[in-house]
Order: C-alpha cells, then structure tokens, then sequence
C-alpha cells in the first residue's frame, strides 16, 4: 500500500524508486524529473509532503497561507490543496501548495463527555479522535473555553468537522478566520450567515481574489472570512470567494487528480456522490483498498484516485477507506445501553452519538434510532465501523428482518493453516476454515483453500493483516466458515 511504502523510504532510497519509475537518469546521473501533472487535496504528514500516498518534494514549491507560512513549517494534519508532478503515484514534486485551516478563534464551548468528544469555535463543532494532531497542545485535555486555536479537518455530511489539526495561536498568527457556506444573504444590511449561527457583517470589507465582488454571494457558495469574532457577530475585513482562488488546484480534463474526505450522496455503485466537494464517480473497473464496494456509504472516510473527466468528475479508479471497514453481523448476545455496548460473536461493538441506529421497536412496526430496541438474544444486527486501537467503532447498527449467516471482516491477526483457523481482533474471535468451503481471491475468482491460505498474512509490527471476509455459522466461540475471500 501506498502509503506504509512511502513512509517509510529515506532520501536515498526514495531517489531510486524515483530513478527506476521514471526511466532512469537522463544521462548526467540526474534523476529526470517527473512530468505528469496531478492535483491533490486532503490530510497531509510531513516528510516532505505525504499526500493521499504520494510523497512529494516540496521544498521548491510556493506556498499560499494567510499566515505566511513557508514549505518548510508544513506540518501533520494540515489539510491542503496540492498541484504537482508524479509519474508513478509513489513519488513528485510539488509546484503549488495551499494551506486550508476551517476556523481560527477562541473556544466557545467544550463538551468531554460526549463521544466523540468536541468543541464549538466560530459556530462550528469541532470532533476529535485518535487520528487528531495537536499542535503546542498535550490532547485534548489541555483545551479551556475563550483558548484561541487553529482548526485544520474534514467535514461530514451533517456539516461537523472532524479534527485533523488542532494548534494553539496568539495574536500574532492571524485575525480570526472562518469557512463554510453562505446562507441566509441580506444585501441591504451586508450581512450572511456560517454555520448556521454566526452573522457575517462585510460592510468596508474587500473581496478576493482580483474579480471577486458582493454579487457572488449566493446560498450555498463556500467563503472564507477573516476579521474579528465577537460572540456570534464576525466583522469581516477580507471576504474569499474560495472557487475562484481554488482554480489551480481543481485540476484540467484528463489529469490525475486525489481527494480525500467524508462521502455524501451516496445512493448506489457504480455511481456518482461527492468527497469533500469533488463529484466522483465509480465504475465496474474501481479497485478498493481496505474494503469492498458494499462498504460504500455517506460518511464513510475515502481518498479517490482517479482521472478528471471533460465535466470535471473525477472517475475513481481507486477508492481506499482511511480506516479499514469492520463488519460483524450476527445475534446480540447483550445489550448495555448505559455504555452503549453490544456483543456479537463475542466481541464488544461500541456505539457513540455519531453510530446510525436502524432498529425496530419491541412493539412491532416502525423504526427506531435507540439502542433500547435491539434485544438481546433474539434480534440480529449488521454492524459496521471501524477500529480504533483495539476498540470496534460502530458507525451503523442496523438490524435485520431475520438471522441469517454470521459475518465478520477484518484484519487477519493470527492463522494456523495446518489447523484450517484464521484469528482476528489479536484472538479475540477464531474462524475454522474446513477445505468444503467456497473460497475467492481479490478478483472474486474461485481458489482453494491452500490458495487462500497463501494469499492471507497476519498482522505484523510494521503492517495490517489481510482484510477477509467470511460467512458461516458461530457457536461455542468459533466461526465455522462456509464462504470465504480476500477483500484487498
């Protein structure tokens, strides 16, 4: 994969992937550089710029930042807007680089207990997670109300941040900022509102960049505001009009172009739905990387590789899921609601306030968005998530109509091949895999058990296991495997 890969390559080791991708030197004992044109947006890790797998040189590139920032001060979590040249989708250069941070200002509010746990700036709620940076920061502990911050994250389709970057700032580091869609447009007062809450004054405000003007403020555009935050009233001084400024980083018909984010709009694959604003399209030919298609959903964390087409929909012809897509689907076993923890096949399933519910009261009829009407031992449920450490996450608990075959997929964790058994979740769940089962390949072509067995690796220190899935029936703390195949 390509992100493990590129992580870890040091200088001289990265000069030669980049000598025996790109066709050797150019007879100097230069490596030529690369050509081919790609823009890229997302969660960048320094070293230089690691970018939705690429790594990138980034020293010689100009650097946009309302801060003044230089190549040199990228650094984790920063979402960014890239345009550079890559050959091989290992390795680039970097021309054009534009820092992104969603709000700069001071906390207004801090809720801890709540999971994920969060904050509120500028009207906007802010969520952290494991995969939060923080930056002149111990965690999220070190966090007080009327703290003055930088945001950098990704939005979901319900319109909350999620917090890839969360650095303390001074006085010195910029007026307040903030992003987000215009609403509720009052010309004559010059007023607009973000997130729902804030109320946007631009009287004597400028608009940039050069062609930008008040007639552009429409329902629905994305802005960038600075100025000064006070309580709810944002008194602008510069207004973006941010699909203007973004116009070198969109990207022209038939260039290589990645985005990663949440999905929204999703209905069906193939199809079209939206990754932090970009229309994107799968087709039949779209690999995935650390799931299946059937784990497409809204709200589901992706980077698209993919080409632009004339209309500037990126066609993907990779979609990799940023955390590797879990799924237990089963009988519960327990229900405690007060921690909001089910059990299938004995392994704990964590619900937190972003988890779908999808239930059917007790009474019968109806659905249902609570816990409290999935009973244990009686009703099934597919549930579906991720890890977080050693924890399983679930973004969706629906339940179904009636028991079917049990299901998990996962990381490979342990296998035994002369026993026939695979483990997950470091053992906490076994699977007996007997030579009469049905078993696939990535292609979903037909192999044999021994085939299969060969293509399976556990995870190790410096890697993930093989993601699996497998279908059969669980008792007695073992699942006996009918179907059985390679996910990535």
């Amino acid at each position: 994969m390509k992100h493990g890969f590129t992580t870890l390559l040091g200088a001289g080791a990265l000069a030669l992937v980049m000598g025996a991708c790109g066709g050797g030197t150019d007879g100097t004992g230069a490596v030529p550089p690369p050509t081919t044109a790609v823009t890229s947006t997302g969660v960048m890790t320094k070293g230089s710029v690691i970018l939705n797998g690429t790594h990138f040189e980034s020293a010689a590139a100009s650097v946009t930042d309302d801060r003044g920032r230089t190549a040199a001060q990228l650094d984790n979590g920063m979402v960014i807007k890239l345009r550079g040249r890559s050959d091989d989708g290992i390795s680039g250069v970097a021309d054009r680089i534009d820092i992104g941070n969603e709000v700069r200002g001071t906390i207004q509010s801090i809720d801890a207990t709540a999971t994920p746990q969060r904050f509120t700036i500028a009207g906007l709620v802010v969520l952290v997670d494991d995969q939060t940076v923080y930056a002149n920061l111990s965690g999220f502990g070190a966090l007080a109300v009327a703290q003055r911050v930088e945001v950098h994250g990704l939005r979901d389709s319900l319109g909350l941040l999620h917090a890839t970057r969360v650095e303390t700032v001074g006085a010195q580091d910029g007026p307040d900022e903030v992003r987000g869609a215009v609403s509720n447009v009052l010309a004559a007062m010059d007023q607009f509102t973000l997130n729902g809450t804030i109320t946007v004054s631009y009287a004597g405000a400028t608009f940039a960049p050069a062609g930008a003007s008040e007639a552009m403020l429409t329902a629905g555009r994305v802005v960038e505001v600075r100025g000064t935050l006070s309580g709810s009233l944002f008194a602008a001084t510069q207004v973006d009009i941010e699909d203007m400024e973004d116009g070198p980083f969109d990207g022209n018909p038939n260039e290589q172009h990645d985005v990663e984010g949440f999905i929204s709009g999703f209905t069906v694959h193939p199809g079209e739905f939206q990754v932090n604003g970009q229309t994107v399209r799968t087709t039949a030919a779209t690999l995935f990387d650390g799931g299946a298609a059937a784990d497409l959903a809204n709200d589901v964390k992706v980077e698209v590789d993919g080409v632009l087409d004339a209309q500037m929909v990126l066609v993907a012809t990779k979609v990799k899921f940023e955390r590797t897509r879990v799924i237990l689907q089963g009988l519960v076993t327990s229900v405690d609601l007060p921690t909001r923890v089910l059990v299938l096949m004995g392994r704990p399933v964590q619900a937190n306030d972003l988890t779908r519910i999808d239930a059917r009261p007790a009474s019968g009829g109806g659905h249902s968005e609570s816990l409290a009407d999935v009973t244990a031992g009686v009703d099934c449920v597919d549930a579906r998530g991720h890890m977080e450490g050693t924890i399983f996450v679930a973004e969706r608990i629906r339940e179904l109509n009636q028991c079917n075959a049990d299901v998990v997929q996962a990381n490979v964790t342990g296998k035994d091949e002369a026993l026939g058994l695979l483990s997950f979740f470091n053992g906490g769940l076994v699977a007996s895999l007997p030579v009469t089962a049905q078993y696939s390949d990535a292609s979903s072509a037909a192999v044999t058990r021994a085939v299969f067995f060969g293509l399976v690796s556990p995870a190790g220190a410096t890697r993930q296991g093989t993601l699996v899935k497998l279908r059969g029936a669980f008792a007695a703390g073992t699942l006996t495997v009918e179907e059985a195949e390679i996910e990535n």
